[in-house]
């Protein structure tokens, strides 16, 4: 046998191989793209939960804040006006309340207290 007559053979297994490595390629890709996918979307899952708790525990705690620096504004403005229909004079609220006296004057001629 000749050398021509041996190179189809060697050239059918020579793809043969080539075909098998490439079809193991894909299958090892394939199977690398599917794991990725899955721990993406498990690192998205997780983050987004974690994300969501740490912004709802946030948010309430700013509610919290909020919330109690309203009541105390509003305890504050309540006991001026109580003491502003006692007859007490606007700079002495002004001075109790820690509000200026502009404000007190204000909150009176809008709730109806005369302080002239």
């Amino acid at each position: 046998m000749s050398n021509k007559e041996q190179a189809p053979g060697w050239l059918q297994a020579e793809e043969a191989i080539r075909a098998a490595l490439q079809s193991r390629k894909n299958e090892l890709f394939a199977a690398f793209e599917q794991g990725y996918i899955a721990d993406m979307k498990h690192a998205w899952t997780d983050g987004y939960a974690a994300g969501s708790a740490a912004g709802k525990a946030e948010a309430k705690q700013e509610g919290i804040s909020e919330g109690e620096f309203r009541g105390r504004k509003q305890g504050i403005i309540y006991a001026a006006l109580n003491l502003l229909r006692d007859g007490m004079p606007p700079d002495k609220v002004a001075k109790i309340a820690e509000l200026p006296e502009l404000i007190i004057r204000k909150l009176a001629s809008d709730n109806g207290i005369d302080v002239s």
